[in-house]
């Protein structure tokens, strides 16, 4: 890793560059605040200690981050990933999950009778699938007669 000089000209005040820059520091910088998060919730202390960035750096980077709810604070006040990450996520495509569980839970369905469902991990798309206005409880398939038998 490099370091840029205190006050140099760049603006980097002599925080730690990391060998992967992709030239525009404060994205680099706010990436490595995320990679920090991945592992779990921080204090302040530990995403310094992690980012190997200057405190004020990164304390200004947290709370701009949790300003636009790409970050948050845990009931202790630690910093974690925000909610805005998974909207995100849920916007850029299918989720793969989904839909390899798809055909599963119809057969599954099918072969029950009974509602099937997945319920993905935290920080994962929200809600349950097939969502609530597909769910009926009972098979739904158009060569029964009577569906909920």
């Amino acid at each position: 890793m490099d370091t840029v000089p205190e006050g140099d000209a760049d603006g980097r005040n002599g925080d730690t560059l990391r060998d992967d820059s992709s030239g525009v520091g404060v994205l680099d910088k706010a990436a490595s605040v995320f990679s920090a998060l991945e592992s779990g919730p921080q204090t302040l202390a530990q995403l310094v200690s992690a980012t190997h960035l200057a405190r004020p750096t990164v304390h200004r980077l947290a709370v701009a981050l949790e300003h636009h709810r790409l970050a948050a604070r845990d009931m202790q006040g630690r910093f974690i990933l925000g909610p805005r990450l998974g909207e995100l996520a849920s916007a850029a495509g299918e989720d793969r999950l989904l839909a390899s569980a798809s055909p599963v839970l119809i057969a599954l369905r099918d072969h029950t009778g009974e509602s099937a469902q997945l319920f993905p991990p935290p920080g994962r798309s929200a809600g349950a699938w097939p969502p609530p206005s597909e769910r009926s409880g009972c098979a739904t398939d158009s060569h029964r007669r009577d569906p909920c038998r």
